[in-house]
């Protein structure tokens, strides 16, 4: 019997999906068009709403890339929990701080401070 050395056999990809490059260039154009709405949106004078429409263009745009680019659709089980638990951990503390912000006199907010030069200080003429 002559001893033939076998070699090893390919790792098993069994769990892994294909993924073509359609996929990555629907996504790409998703996230262009939601970039084109950032700015869009960011000329725009929309008052106290301009930070929360930012705000929930960049999350939607981050869950796409991480989503599809980093292919966590496709995970399960910590990695998907740890997603989710990151996301809520931002939600508590975007509410926190706009929950306080919300709540202060606006004398103490830095834009309702009185400046120097305007008619809320004045000085009472010397006798």
């Amino acid at each position: 019997m002559a001893n033939v050395a076998k070699e090893p056999a390919p790792p098993s990809h069994a769990g892994a999906h294909a993924h073509g490059p359609v996929r990555y260039v629907v996504i790409w154009v998703i996230l262009l068009m939601f970039t084109g709405l950032t700015v869009w949106t960011g000329r725009m004078d929309l008052g106290a709403a301009n930070i929360g429409i930012a705000l929930t263009i960049a999350t939607i745009k981050a869950t796409l890339v991480v989503l599809f680019f980093m292919h966590l659709s496709e995970s399960h089980g910590a990695n998907r929990l740890v997603f989710v638990v990151s996301l809520l951990f931002v939600v508590v503390l975007m509410v926190g701080v706009f929950g306080d912000l919300l709540t202060r006199d606006p004398m103490s907010l830095p834009s309702g401070a009185p400046t120097s030069d305007g008619p809320e200080i004045t000085v009472p003429p010397h006798q």
